[in-house]
């Protein structure tokens, strides 16, 4: 007896696939996380610079639940020559991207000392932020830098 109405409902259930949202909706299947959930990069990791006669300083806003990782952040000289410099320490951080590292939240600066800088001279950033659920691709800006006087 019960096995008409087991069958019955066997049958609608193989037929709702096509029935977009139904299962998400009874909970059996989980909803697709979309790219839409996470914040382009360049809204993720807001990054401003000004040449001064203290250097270059760098200075990311990095937006709420969004890290940068220390050991993926770089900033090399191209037809120019930095001063003595070093990135601060970060706050110790584990997770499945690379395990034990040190990150930065919300913001980090930076003053890059310029010793010389050649015409064409750039400053190359290299860095690399994550959120929980994605990991961005390792992102690279060339500064444009002004020749010394």
């Amino acid at each position: 007896m019960l096995r008409m109405p087991l069958l019955l409902l066997t049958t609608a259930l193989v037929a709702l696939p096509s029935q977009a949202g139904v299962l998400e909706w009874l909970g059996l299947r989980p909803k697709p996380v979309t790219s839409s959930a996470f914040l382009p990069v360049e809204q993720a990791f807001i990054l401003t610079s000004q040449q001064t006669s203290a250097g270059l300083q760098l200075q990311f806003t990095i937006a709420p639940g969004y890290y940068l990782y220390r050991h993926q952040l770089s900033v090399t000289p191209n037809q120019a020559r930095f001063g003595d410099w070093a990135l601060p320490d970060g706050t110790a951080h584990e997770d499945e991207y690379f395990g034990k590292s040190q990150v930065y939240y919300r913001q980090l600066q930076l003053t890059i000392p310029l010793q010389q800088v050649m015409p064409g001279g750039v400053a190359e950033v290299r860095y690399q932020g994550c959120t929980s659920g994605l990991c961005y691709p390792p992102q690279q800006v060339s500064l444009p830098l002004a020749p010394l006087h």
